[in-house]
């Protein structure tokens, strides 16, 4: 398995190439600028099969349109509670900063829930339900890495005064991540990379759901 991280639109959300060794590809979280994830798939000659949405916030949607634009035929996935926020608009503080041609017609070709496998090539993405931060977040294990969203970062969690979002359930969350076998890396929504041992052992936020 092979990953590309960048770094897109203005809160820096990490989007995640991820493909394997034939170059079939899944693109996790792209948040804002289409053109640049797809010059990263260009270059590796990489086919989108899939574009893996965390959950619905503008921030980790945005490149969603111009990836389609070039690879139709790839699906693009959303825990199903989530699917209605496709069709919201970023709020007004962010419209300097992007296209909101972007945010329209946006909608998701396959919905997931907890159990669900998305197959890309010979890479197998499960599906862990982890709302908290919004009412349908999920996290993706594939090999030894978790895709955690906005759910989990490095020693912090996502923030629950949004829409959809609620502590007691992001604890929750949290604790099932804590309690899954073994280590893993962590590939989080935004900021830097860690490992769910590191998470265990220094995540205040962690640390209180397993009381």
């Amino acid at each position: 398995m092979t990953i590309y991280q960048t770094r897109v639109g203005p809160i820096e959300t990490n989007c995640y190439v991820v493909a394997d060794p034939d170059g079939n590809a899944a693109v996790i979280d792209p948040g804002a600028e289409g053109e640049r994830v797809n010059r990263i798939l260009d270059e590796h000659h990489f086919q989108l099969a899939a574009i893996l949405l965390t959950h619905g916030h503008f921030d980790h949607i945005g490149g969603v349109k111009k990836l389609l634009a070039a690879h139709p035929q790839a699906e693009v996935v959303i825990g199903e509670k989530d699917a209605p926020m496709l069709g919201n608009k970023p709020g007004a503080m962010w419209t300097p900063y992007i296209d909101l041609n972007d945010y329209t017609d946006l909608r998701a070709t396959r919905l997931v829930r907890e159990g669900d496998v998305i197959q890309v090539g010979s890479l197998s993405f499960a599906v862990l339900d982890t709302p908290g931060h919004t009412r349908g977040g999920v996290c993706y294990l594939c090999e030894d890495c978790l895709f955690s969203g906005d759910t989990l970062f490095r020693f912090e969690c996502g923030r629950t005064d949004l829409d959809g979002g609620d502590y007691p359930t992001i604890l929750r969350s949290l604790r099932k991540l804590h309690d899954l076998p073994g280590n893993y890396r962590v590939l989080p929504g935004h900021d830097e990379l860690s490992s769910l041992e590191e998470e265990r052992q220094g995540n205040p936020y962690m640390k209180e759901a397993v009381r």
